[in-house]
């Protein structure tokens, strides 16, 4: 069969550009696109306008192209499931933490808008802030939803004017994106009663082999009674034994 004239083509050319997509580490203008797939830029256009209406691609201010929000919406349907399944591996080193830090600690997953968090350990003066961890948390306002923002593709078509929790609530774009930047630059998040006033989190990525973070360990407990600048070094080694422990696992 002629594969040029087959009624399927334009469908294969568009799962493939999907792909390209979803194998991506960045945002991929059409140019790029077109170097990877072979495709004209004309058809990539043609392509990219039907995805981008359909919401399966998301077209960014630097006319660049991530995934869009329809498969992060199917993601969430499974995403406290698979945070539950990760936290149980990470235990032994989330227990670790918490007898070192004596604060609040978890595993946090990105899940459409949100983060879910799940291992959680905790004693009776973090009661309060631990209720908050057991429903979805916006991704915006947690250390874990920035992080994992800040190191995914996904991340920079986020950066929307997004809803205040808190008078500390990071809403303008610009701000956010210089939260990334020193997100990326020190390889730990911060949130600062963002989400909830007088609680401040902590957070490392965990890659498991894998390009882009899969999930955060956190760290939370009281604005006053906590030591960023120990429990930083501190959420890194951590990550770093679970890298040397469950990669390959995984």
């Amino acid at each position: 069969m002629d594969t040029t004239t087959s009624p399927g083509r334009p469908l294969r050319r568009a799962l493939t550009v999907l792909q390209v997509l979803a194998d991506a580490t960045e945002p991929l203008t059409l140019s790029e696109l077109g170097q990877v797939t072979g495709e004209p830029k004309s058809t990539l256009h043609r392509i990219t306008r039907v995805l981008t209406d359909l919401g399966l691609v998301a077209r960014m201010e630097s006319k660049s192209y991530v995934l869009g929000d329809y498969f992060f919406q199917l993601a969430a349907g499974r995403g406290q499931a698979r945070v539950q399944d990760l936290s149980a591996q990470i235990t032994p080193f989330l227990l670790e933490l918490f007898h070192r830090t004596r604060k609040m600690v978890g595993v946090g997953m990105l899940s459409g808008p949100n983060v879910h968090h799940a291992g959680v350990l905790h004693d009776h003066r973090h009661s309060r802030l631990a209720a908050a961890w057991q429903r979805p948390v916006p991704a915006h306002c947690s250390a874990a939803g920035k992080l994992l923002m800040a190191k995914t593709p996904r991340g920079a078509a986020s950066l929307n004017t997004q809803v205040a929790y808190t008078p500390w609530t990071i809403t303008r774009p610009e701000r956010m994106r210089r939260e990334f930047s020193q997100i990326r630059k020190f390889g730990l998040s911060y949130a600062r009663s963002e989400y909830i006033t007088g609680m401040v989190d902590v957070a490392a990525p965990v890659y498991l082999g894998n390009p882009q973070p899969v999930a955060a360990i956190v760290v939370a407990g009281a604005v006053d009674h906590t030591d960023l600048r120990s429990l930083g070094p501190l959420l890194l080694a951590v990550a770093g034994s679970i890298e040397e422990n469950l990669a390959q696992a995984c």
